[in-house]
């Protein structure tokens, strides 16, 4: 294997994490639309490969990767319309996405819980951020 998002998402089905079938560009595209944002390009070749974990499914360290629906549905109920999600620990937790006014990933606690309801800059890119939680990096929590 030579791609990244190939070797994580072989590393997620060893592991018996349950997911979904790939997104296919329409259905990215259609997304970006809804949110007024364009995803990265390390994200969209994850998401190519498997739509996010099926039935929120999570992997090792308690993450789950959501599915395409549930990024818009989760960005339509938010506090704020800076941040999309597309990830959370231990059932939100706290929740990992991007930040449509910066660039990177960002972390982010629920609105009681922080004044950062925009987040917290925590990596510089999708694939970056796929690896530190895969690897259970402490900035991630």
């Amino acid at each position: 294997m030579n791609n990244w998002a190939e070797e994580v998402v072989a590393k997620w089905r060893n592991e018996g994490v349950k997911l979904n079938s790939p997104a296919t560009a329409l259905q990215i595209e259609k997304t970006e639309s809804i949110l007024d944002f364009t995803f990265p390009d390390d994200f969209k070749q994850l998401y190519l490969i498997a739509d996010g974990f099926e039935g929120l499914d999570w992997q090792e360290h308690m993450f789950t990767f959501w599915p395409l629906k549930m990024i818009v549905k989760e960005y339509e109920e938010s506090d704020t319309r800076n941040f999309i999600g597309f990830s959370d620990f231990l059932i939100a937790s706290n929740f990992i996405g991007f930040n449509k006014n910066r660039n990177g990933v960002f972390k982010k606690y629920s609105k009681q819980y922080s004044d950062l309801v925009d987040g917290e800059l925590i990596a510089n890119s999708f694939e970056q951020v796929v690896g530190m939680i895969n690897s259970s990096d402490d900035l991630i929590y």
